[in-house]
């Protein structure tokens, strides 16, 4: 690696491995950031059209919102996207914006909420925002702010008719968050494709639960840390 941001670069690249393992990406698109600056106008980005299972902490791309130089490789809209998002939300450190299935399959219904049906679904319950505006697949800025604001309310975003973003302090928390995300529509979707009715629990049980996971939030650098065991012995060059 090139320069002195070599742990964020192997933490994210460890992401963007992993992300793939578990089929969060779509083809070569999607983009994952985090800042490397307190008010995070720096960040480390993945380069555009490349597959994440092949990326290494040392291609990632390290680039300034206040300066385009260095932008050539990556997608502009998500240049300007990540860095509104790493200045303006609240407690946003790293951004996962994903395609997985069962979240946008769930982000093309007219209903999109995760119904509290078991308990990673009540991880999520009263979490997350859901945005019914898309326009189209570029980014400006009027529609960045908007997404931010979205953002500042609830820090999980299910994009209707497109995916996911999530922000998060640290790169463990944001994956721990997307990762249960993703299973909670799984099963929900696979719940709705019974065609019986949900057995949706009570508002009180659900809430509990929530605050139950919020509680064990430290298991999400428990699972950041069992992942990277696993890279560092199957695909050790991530980290290159």
């Amino acid at each position: 690696m090139h320069d002195r941001y070599d742990r964020e670069r192997s933490d994210l690249a460890a992401v963007l491995r992993w992300a793939a393992r578990q089929d969060l990406q779509e083809a070569a698109g999607n983009h994952c950031s985090l800042s490397v600056s307190d008010n995070g106008d720096k960040f480390l980005i993945n380069p555009d059209g490349r597959y994440f299972s092949t990326l290494k902490g040392s291609e990632l791309i390290l680039v300034d919102l206040n300066d385009q130089t260095g932008t050539d490789q990556a997608n502009i809209s998500a240049w300007l996207l990540h860095g509104q998002i790493l200045q303006k939300v609240e407690n946003a450190k790293c951004v996962l914006h994903l395609h997985p299935k069962y979240a946008t399959v769930l982000a093309t219904l007219v209903d999109s909420t995760i119904y509290p049906i078991d308990q990673v679904s009540m991880r999520f319950y009263e979490r997350v925002a859901f945005d019914s505006e898309f326009s189209g697949m570029i980014v400006d800025q009027t529609e960045a702010d908007r997404l931010c604001d979205k953002l500042n309310e609830k820090q999980i975003l299910i994009m209707g008719n497109h995916g996911v973003t999530v922000v998060a302090p640290t790169v463990a928390l944001a994956f721990d968050e997307i990762y249960h995300l993703e299973r909670a529509c799984e099963t929900l979707v696979t719940a709705y494709m019974t065609g019986q009715a949900l057995k949706v629990v009570s508002e009180e049980v659900a809430n509990r639960t929530s605050q139950d996971w919020q509680d064990f939030s430290y298991s999400a650098d428990l699972h950041f840390s069992e992942l990277r065991k696993v890279l560092d012995i199957e695909e050790p060059d991530y980290s290159d």
